[in-house]
């Protein structure tokens, strides 16, 4: 099956524990899958905090999700990085990654516009974790990949689209630009970088959509 992707906004998900307390850094990034131990699947992630906090030491647990161990840490400008190890307690999902047919990519994460996540392998398998989180959590949209160019959406994602809303409210369109990319990347909680970036690729799909409509 071809790779895709899982969105859901956050407001589905902030009342979860887990969540409240992963909120208070700016993001997860996934890295890796790191194995899966009888009822528990172990990642690892790329956490970024803005300052130079201490984030939860190995051992702290919520809810099933652990924080194992902290790899590494380094500072870049004012954000602070943390690759960690995570434990995920889920006997369900944890069965279907022992079978060895699905994988998590590059580009799943939980940031402040919610949380991304982008599988690939046997049909039957990545449609069970859909079914799984579904039962769990309200999902807002599914998307599969076209051809070679791997994930590739109808639309601007949700995180796309939420920074170009931002964006559009508070004058980044107007003339003379009445926000700068600093103000956005505060108003929403991510780096200079990811506004920058995301702020690009949605720009393009929503040109590309008009553009495409009109040939």
């Amino acid at each position: 099956m071809r790779p895709i992707r899982i969105e859901t906004a956050l407001e589905n998900i902030e009342h979860d524990e887990r969540v409240k307390e992963a909120m208070k850094l700016i993001s997860w990034d996934f890295r890796s899958l790191i194995g899966c131990e009888s009822e528990t699947i172990r990642v690892m992630c790329e956490a970024i905090m803005l300052g130079d906090g201490p984030i939860h030491p190995p051992g702290f647990s919520v809810n099933g999700a652990s924080i194992d161990k902290i790899l590494e840490t380094w500072q870049k400008g004012k954000l602070r990085h943390y690759l960690v190890v995570i434990s995920i307690k889920s006997k369900a999902i944890a069965d279907l990654f022992k079978q060895g047919d699905v994988g998590i990519l590059a580009g799943s994460n939980l940031t402040r516009s919610g949380i991304v996540i982008q599988l690939a392998g046997s049909q039957k398998s990545v449609m069970e974790i859909v079914k799984s989180l579904k039962e769990s959590i309200v999902i807002d949209r599914v998307s599969l990949s076209h051809g070679s160019k791997g994930m590739v959406e109808s639309g601007p994602t949700l995180q796309q689209l939420k920074i170009i809303k931002v964006a559009y409210k508070h004058g980044w369109y107007d003339t003379p630009k009445k926000v700068s990319i600093r103000d956005l990347s505060d108003l929403i909680g991510i780096s200079k970088s990811s506004i920058a970036e995301q702020l690009v690729k949605a720009e393009e799909k929503v040109v590309g959509s008009f553009i495409s409509r009109l040939s």
